[in-house]
């Protein structure tokens, strides 16, 4: 079996991230499966930031580096032999792109597998907008679709498709093998620790409004953040002591400071299947974050055992409950560290989510 894997790397992002651990893992296997996989990368912008440019702007990259992709594509496929494309898609704009790598694909006798990695197609069903369509529209000429989540996978089986499979994000050896040699740093007493892009619909507005009531507390911010959005989360926290925003670090140190916090929250209104909480659950971190996505079955309690605290997205008032009872509860907080730290390494880890995929490949060849 020979797979073309399209998709983004090299730059801030899940998405990119995601790549980055399937190659490598794959590099450290190959020879070794019987899957033979290459690569094509549609990264648009090497140079930008993603949060650095405003919505024209990143649709005319997008429009441009989409159409020099499927020439890509079209010339791979046209001078090898492939039995199938995976393409990873993160909506919008994108899905014009699917469209036609789908059936540039189909031209050459090659199955198309489309991976969504985000977690808003139920809330694109309810709006049933332009975006809407084009998803349907991809999902119905694709051979086989993959969702991060059971909400998105249920959406799509509710609306009739059949082609549709549910595969989780992997957390990265690497992320084990650095969390292993930080497992012994000090916790440090009321930190809340967030990581991600310095987004207002990551809710760090939520985080700032939760945490200035709360005493004794210390806020840090680490992930790309625009240098106004920064001096923005200052001004509206008041320039408390209490807040430190970092920007982005060297990727080790950010295991390292998921070792060190008190707390991990991720106030996001969305998301597909993020890897942060996949990085904050191998650091044992005492997580609060959003029931959004996949995130409530990445924590969803079981057999009466708890891996963190969900609550729904911009409500503050939860958000500080969650926070609270987290500083608080030492013992419910040692519960939470020890199962997603159990449940990561075993649900998640990437040997197990490799072989998911090659045989979600495998069916869709044959079908």
């Amino acid at each position: 079996m020979r797979v073309l894997l399209a998709s983004p790397i090299g730059r801030a992002g899940g998405i990119a991230r995601w790549t980055g651990h399937i190659l490598d893992y794959y590099a450290k296997i190959k020879g070794t499966d019987s899957c033979d996989m290459d690569f094509l990368s549609m990264t648009l912008d090497h140079e930008q930031n993603v949060i650095s440019k405003g919505m024209y702007h990143r649709i005319k990259r997008g429009l441009i580096g989409y159409y020099k992709v499927i020439q890509q594509e079209n010339k791979i496929l046209k001078d090898q032999k492939y039995d199938l494309i995976h393409i990873a898609s993160s909506a919008s704009i994108s899905l014009l792109k699917d469209i036609f790598m789908i059936e540039v694909a189909h031209r050459h006798g090659v199955k198309a597998v489309v991976h969504f990695r985000f977690g808003r197609i139920p809330e694109l069903r309810d709006q049933n907008n332009w975006e809407w369509k084009l998803l349907c529209k991809v999902v119905k000429i694709a051979d086989g679709v993959i969702v991060l989540d059971k909400s998105s996978y249920d959406t799509l089986l509710e609306m009739g498709f059949t082609n549709v499979k549910r595969l989780p994000n992997p957390v990265a050896p690497q992320v084990v093998e650095i969390a292993t040699r930080f497992a012994q740093e000090s916790r440090e007493d009321r930190s809340v620790l967030f990581v991600g892009h310095g987004l207002r619909t990551k809710g760090i507005y939520e985080l700032i409004d939760a945490c200035r009531e709360i005493p004794n507390i210390k806020v840090k911010m680490l992930g790309a953040i625009l240098d106004s959005t920064k001096d923005d989360l200052y001004c509206y926290a008041n320039h408390a002591e209490w807040l430190e925003i970092k920007g982005e670090i060297p990727y080790e140190n950010v295991i390292r400071e998921m070792c060190k916090c008190d707390i991990f929250v991720l106030p996001t209104y969305t998301e597909g299947f993020p890897n942060v909480i996949l990085e904050g659950m191998a650091c044992s971190c005492a997580i609060v974050t959003t029931s959004v996505g996949a995130i409530p079955e990445m924590l969803e309690e079981e057999n009466n055992k708890h891996y963190g605290i969900m609550v729904e997205p911009q409500n503050v008032e939860h958000l500080k409950t969650a926070i609270e009872k987290m500083l608080l509860d030492v013992e419910f907080k040692k519960e939470c560290r020890v199962n997603v730290q159990q449940r990561v390494n075993k649900r998640y880890d990437i040997e197990s989510v490799w072989r998911q995929m090659v045989n979600i490949w495998r069916e869709t060849i044959v079908q």
